[in-house]
């Protein structure tokens, strides 16, 4: 479980699947590299964990979604058989990438041996600022280039940044503070993966027949329970600022 092959002049990596993530962080660390993905210092999670179930990369408004880190992968399949799929290089013309059907997929079709993963240079620091709800989704998203937008409370949301931030309507955040609310956030995907946004749902439904797993409903009670808190329940996975809407 480590490291078999790291290139630092193309910025990739192939390592064994059931390496922790952790690990890996840490000895990329080294050679001032990383996985784009935002992960727990404290947990034991494997690579194989992380990209063959339902989980989400927080910082995939900066680096993409986990997919987007697999460039090639060696998967052993029902019968015995050892393939290979995807290739060394960021942009492949090989033709349709079967690792992007494998990732996710619970381990239903293959098993995981190594994964090649795309990496990125090193940034040491993260600035965190506090930012009301209603500036959030009045100020352009892409002008402020947040890692990651978490909410906190019902009308705030902790921006993440690799940049200082100086705008009028930011709160600089203390790094403590700003750390801390976001592996609380990662750290409830990670216990539950399938999860959505609406893990930070109301605790009581508008009523007996409310169904939690469809924001989709004829219902117009549902729509007006549903549309207050829709924007901020789907912050935390949409940091590219893409919107969804009820029909």
């Amino acid at each position: 479980m480590s490291i078999i092959d790291l290139s630092r002049a193309d910025q990739t990596v192939v390592v064994d699947a059931e390496m922790s993530v952790a690990d890996l962080q840490r000895e990329l660390k080294e050679h001032a590299l990383m996985l784009g993905v935002l992960y727990d210092p404290a947990s034991s999670m494997s690579l194989s964990q992380l990209f063959m179930h339902r989980h989400h990369n927080l910082w995939q408004g900066a680096y993409g979604y986990l997919r987007d880190q697999v460039l090639a992968g060696n998967w052993l399949l029902a019968d015995g058989k050892n393939i290979d799929t995807g290739a060394k290089v960021v942009k492949s013309v090989a033709g349709y990438d079967l690792s992007r059907l494998l990732i996710g997929s619970g381990m239903r079709f293959a098993k995981c041996n190594t994964l090649t993963l795309r990496l990125r240079p090193l940034r040491q620091e993260l600035y965190y600022y506090r930012i009301t709800l209603a500036d959030y989704l009045t100020y352009s998203h892409y002008a402020l280039q947040p890692m990651s937008a978490i909410a906190d409370g019902p009308q705030h949301i902790i921006l993440a940044s690799h940049f200082k931030l100086r705008r009028d309507y930011l709160e600089a955040v203390e790094h403590e503070v700003g750390e801390r609310t976001t592996l609380n956030l990662l750290r409830k995907f990670n216990d539950a993966p399938g999860l959505t946004a609406m893990h930070s749902r109301p605790d009581s439904p508008p009523h007996s027949d409310f169904d939690w797993n469809s924001w989709h409903h004829p219902s117009s009670a549902i729509n007006d329970f549903a549309l207050p808190h829709f924007e901020q329940l789907c912050l935390a996975l949409c940091p590219n600022g893409e919107r969804f809407t009820i029909e």
